[in-house]
């Protein structure tokens, strides 16, 4: 019995003794107070974030600053950045322009309210930078589908054309009631006060009886024959004015065209303001596509803010979407997101939109 308390108390001073060493040892080294490595690795991913948050930051400084300061559903900024490249961008139905480059930004009409794209009178689109082409066909639709769709227009079934320099318009007019007759219309345009398309066809055919030199003879103008009843295009003695920031479907515009030019692919506008910003670097390579970046937006029933989200075409071709219709094609693809929170929406293809907003003021006058 007392050999085996004397081993036991051998075997407990033993321990006591390893304790003691690795106590000590572990003081001579110092305390290690790092945190454990999950929490190591996520503050690393959080500064990563930071980083970006400041390239985003000092990249929308000139033209998208922060007014404000950020709150949980308020980025501060007064409007949202748009940057398309090589898309067919459609307001609504074939009403739409072949966009090579254009950097704009959407403006809130109602602040803090955001950017809604489910209204586009929630906005006021600014162009900042860039080229675009509206095709014939975009024409002839924003004629047929808006400027003349109401009860008693006097035109219908137009058709646009476009060659260079001139703008070719088919079409019936009824200025007697009931009494369809075909006309022809064609000419130049003019760009005045940087948003005035000034259309002065030099050659305008009634019933295909030449009418053009009638009317001067009888000092007779086309303002008094036909009649354009919509906003922002208005008939001025024989010229056709087109007022750029109000003759398409809301969103309303506010442009500055420094070029017009007309050819066989249709009229190309060229986009200038004070600031030409660089695009930014996309989530994802492609050589189509629409970001928003920077800004508060409203999709579906969530609202995005500081937002950095880019829309692609679902099969990996040029991207064809419309703001009045975009749903669908969210709906018919999918959505992807990055670690930043960063969005993309590959869509799926353009499907017509039925719905057109009226083109008539609401007091009946033509502005």
């Amino acid at each position: 019995m007392a050999v085996k308390k004397i081993s036991l108390w051998s075997g407990l001073a033993v321990v006591l003794l390893i304790a003691v060493a690795l106590v000590g040892m572990r003081m001579a080294q110092g305390l290690d107070t790092s945190p454990p490595a999950m929490i190591t690795a996520k503050k690393t991913q959080l500064a990563a974030l930071d980083e970006l948050r400041a390239a985003h930051e000092k990249y929308a400084g000139a033209f998208n600053p922060r007014n404000g300061e950020p709150g949980l559903r308020n980025s501060g900024r007064p409007a949202v950045g748009l940057f398309i490249r090589n898309t067919f961008f459609r307001i609504a139905g074939d009403i739409g322009f072949d966009t090579a480059q254009l950097s704009a930004l959407l403006e809130p009409t109602d602040p803090p309210r955001p950017v809604t794209l489910d209204d586009p009178t929630s906005f006021v689109f600014h162009p900042l930078n860039g080229d675009v082409i509206m095709p014939a066909s975009a024409l002839t639709a924003l004629f047929n589908q808006y400027l003349t769709d109401y009860p008693d227009t006097q035109m219908r079934n137009l058709e646009v054309s476009t060659r260079d320099g001139r703008l070719v318009v088919d079409g019936e007019t009824a200025k007697i009631p009931g009494l369809w007759l075909p006309f022809h219309m064609e000419g130049g345009v003019r760009l005045v006060a940087h948003h005035l398309f000034v259309y002065e066809p030099d050659q305008i055919k009634v019933a295909k009886i030449e009418a053009k030199g009638l009317l001067d003879a009888i000092n007779l103008q086309v303002s008094k024959l036909l009649q354009i009843d919509t906003e922002g295009a208005q008939l001025e003695g024989n010229n056709v004015v087109l007022d750029l920031n109000h003759a398409l479907p809301p969103p309303t515009q506010d442009v500055h065209v420094s070029d017009l030019k007309i050819d066989d692919a249709g009229v190309h506008l060229s986009f200038t303001s004070d600031f030409n910003p660089a695009f930014p670097e996309p989530i994802v390579k492609a050589d189509s596509y629409v970001m928003l970046q920077g800004g508060d937006v409203k999709t579906f029933r969530a609202l995005v803010t500081d937002v950095r989200m880019q829309l692609v075409a679902g099969d990996g071709g040029k991207l064809d979407t419309s703001l009045y219709n975009y749903r669908a094609q969210i709906l018919n693809g999918f959505f992807d997101a990055t670690p930043a929170g960063e969005l993309v929406a590959y869509l799926g293809p353009y499907q017509p939109a039925d719905y057109l907003p009226p083109a008539r003021p609401e007091n009946g006058d033509a502005s």
